[in-house]
C-alpha cells in the first residue's frame, strides 16, 4: 500500500472517530452527569422537583454557544425526558426517576 492511500485511509478513519464516536461517547458521559446533578440536588420525586435553572442545566444561549466549546447536557436532559426518565411537573420543575434508569447507569453515576 502505498503512502497516499495509507494517508487516505487515517483520514477517513479520524473523521468516522470525530464525527460519529466521539459525540456519542460525549451524551453517553453528559448523560450520567445529568443524573449525577439530579442526585446531587435530589430532584428525585414530585415534592423534590427542582426548576431548570436550579439544576443549571439551561441550553446556552447563541452567544454563549459561540464562546465555548459544545455543552451535551442539555441534549442529554432532552434524551433522558424523552425516555421518560426525567419528568416534568404541572409547574414546569423537573424529577428523575431512578426506577426507569437502566441498571448500568444507576451504577456509573
Amino acid at each position: 500500500m502505498s503512502t497516499n492511500a495509507l494517508l487516505v485511509v487515517l483520514i477517513i478513519i479520524v473523521a468516522i472517530l470525530g464525527f460519529f464516536v466521539l459525540p456519542r461517547m460525549r451524551i453517553g458521559r453528559a448523560v450520567r452527569q445529568v443524573v449525577a446533578i439530579f442526585e446531587r440536588h435530589n430532584a428525585l420525586d414530585v415534592r423534590s422537583a427542582k426548576t431548570i435553572d436550579e439544576l443549571g442545566l439551561r441550553p446556552p444561549t447563541f452567544l454563549e454557544g459561540l464562546l465555548r466549546m459544545r455543552d451535551f447536557k442539555p441534549y442529554a436532559l432532552q434524551i433522558l425526558m424523552n425516555a421518560d426518565v426525567v419528568c416534568r411537573t404541572d409547574g414546569g420543575r423537573l424529577y428523575l426517576l431512578k426506577d426507569k434508569l437502566p441498571a448500568s447507569d444507576s451504577n456509573m453515576s
